[in-house]
């Protein structure tokens, strides 16, 4: 959490909170009146009192955030009441070291505290909650978590005001969690990956593994630092040595070469960036090449003539290549600086750094913060995405065909049921893993009669 974020608002931690937690009372059936004709509400307390209480998948949370050790007989040993939470009110409070011992806790803070922003923590020493009764209280665990947010692609000007800017930059996200996936899978091994829609304009990945969730801070900064190149700032490029390393020689090859021509050089009107279509984004382009004389030469030749990017970039290639022996290298350094992701390496590089929790709501939009299938990540669309009012309006329709709601399944009544059925898939796929961990990690018994 950045310092002057942090003092624009009051901090808490939970247990200075005076006021008594009222129980949380069934609802009724009906969820939330409509708003009217030709209003839009996405987002509003109402409509997170009732999603908190009729739709957030806590248990299923919280069977994530155990990793199977639930139901160990060791309190030592269970993870899920030593793992930090933290709320962000309406009124702009942050809580912090909130945990719990289970789903319903869970849900009752939820319900009653009703926060904007959900964040999640590492595992502790001891339970977050009782920090103050311990004079040695350290994380001890933490998924390695990677941050992208649109907003670090400074050549796209998105506009964050405007959500259907950052829908349309979807693609970027999607190149990004292609590139790192193969990377954290294939260069160190980590299979239970959860990637998450931040709900407007960003995307964020939970490495989940064991091997990952041990992880020193020391280890974290060395991934973090190898995932992501280094900006050289005399030349506003991305630093690439050739011959490149194999994990970005291969993402070069098989994802950002391709995505380059595909999508920053396609015009707007054809779905992609145009990069090269005016003259304010060509000149960003132009000066990376550090050469004033070849800029401004560039700039009145494409000023006289209309082309398209593609035919634009490969005559500047030409040239390029031509006038100098690293050419090459320069305009491979570019379409890195264009296509790669680029992490906020801060938020990996700390173990006690806080990460917006999946099913969080994104109060700007409304949306879910949904877990992605990485399968179908290039056809996701952020628009498609619901809002607590979506969600709102499909249980009232659920009820008014004598559907039986309030069991703890409103969410199958929602179009939220594929991504929790998504993330059911993913919870069970790492406690399978885990199990295999214990019994490998058991002596091996003996066969001898």
């Amino acid at each position: 959490m950045a310092d002057a974020e942090a003092k624009k608002r009051r901090i808490v931690p939970d247990d200075e909170e005076d006021a008594a937690e009222p129980a949380v009372s069934p609802q009724p059936v009906a969820v939330v009146p409509s708003p009217p004709k030709g209003g839009g509400e996405d987002f509003s307390p109402e409509l997170l009192r009732m999603y908190y209480d009729r739709i957030f998948p806590g248990s299923l949370m919280c069977r994530w955030l155990s990793y199977g050790t639930q139901h160990d007989n060791n309190p030592a040993t269970q993870l899920l009441h030593r793992r930090e939470f933290s709320f962000t009110t309406g009124d702009d409070v942050y809580i912090r070291y909130l945990s719990y011992e289970d789903a319903a806790g869970l849900k009752k803070d939820l319900v009653s505290k009703l926060p904007h922003k959900i964040d999640i923590g590492a595992v502790f020493s001891a339970a977050p909650k009782d920090h103050k009764k311990f004079k040695l209280f350290e994380p001890q665990q933490r998924e390695f978590i990677i941050d992208i947010d649109l907003t670090d692609y400074d050549f796209l000007d998105v506009d964050v005001k405007r959500l259907e800017t950052c829908d349309r930059c979807w693609p970027m996200m999607a190149l990004a969690l292609r590139v790192l996936t193969r990377a954290l899978r294939e260069d160190f091994g980590f299979e239970n990956m959860m990637w998450v829609y931040s709900g407007r304009r960003g995307i964020h990945c939970w490495a989940c593994d064991t091997r990952a969730r041990v992880m020193s801070n020391e280890v974290r900064s060395a991934v973090a630092d190898y995932l992501g190149p280094k900006l050289n700032p005399a030349t506003g490029r991305l630093a690439i040595s050739i011959p490149m390393h194999p994990t970005l020689a291969t993402a070069y090859t098989n994802e950002l070469h391709p995505f380059f021509h595909s999508h920053m050089l396609t015009s707007t009107d054809e779905g992609g960036f145009g990069i090269l279509d005016t003259a304010e984004s060509q000149k960003k382009l132009l000066d990376m090449l550090c050469d004033e004389a070849l800029t401004e030469a560039f700039l009145q030749q494409w000023a006289r003539k209309a082309e398209d990017g593609s035919t634009r970039w490969a005559k500047l290639k030409d040239h390029v290549e031509k006038k100098s022996p690293r050419g090459s290298a320069t305009l491979v350094e570019i379409i890195f600086t264009y296509t790669y992701p680029r992490l906020d390496v801060n938020v990996s590089k700390g173990m006690n750094h806080l990460l917006k929790s999946p099913w969080a709501v994104h109060p700007k939009t409304g949306r879910v913060c949904v877990p992605l299938d990485p399968e179908l990540a290039s056809s996701f669309d952020p628009s498609s995405v619901p809002t607590l009012r979506e969600c709102a309006d499909q249980l009232d329709a659920a009820h008014a065909s004598g559907a039986t709601l309030g069991q703890g399944k409103d969410i199958q009544y929602t179009s939220l049921q594929t991504y929790a059925a998504n993330f059911e898939s993913f919870v069970r796929r790492s406690e399978n893993c885990i199990r295999g961990e214990r019994v490998r990690s058991q002596p091996a018994q003996s066969m001898d009669f």
